[in-house]
């Protein structure tokens, strides 16, 4: 997977994508804790983090496209729940 030419540049976007999304949910929880942020303000800020987080799906989704073009045969389903019972 590393040595497709697609690779690094769709690393570098979910990368990107991810710190988007914890900026945005960094301003959105630390103006919750503020009990004088405006309702327009939240409203911003929840339009904010829900665009970030749209982002990560997309790129996990492009990088996921990827593995199954490069390995057709891989059950990725199986990979996620081996994954999460190891780390969850």
């Amino acid at each position: 997977m590393e040595d497709h030419p697609d690779w690094p540049a769709l690393l570098q976007e979910y990368r990107v994508a991810l710190e988007h999304f914890e900026r945005a949910t960094a301003a959105l929880t630390a103006a919750l804790v503020d009990r004088d942020t405006s309702t327009d303000d939240l409203r911003s800020l929840f339009a904010a983090e829900a665009s970030a987080r749209d982002g990560v799906v997309l790129s996990r989704m492009r990088i996921v496209a990827l593995w199954r073009e490069v390995q057709p045969s891989l059950d990725l389903s199986s990979f996620l729940s081996n994954h999460s019972d190891k780390h969850g």
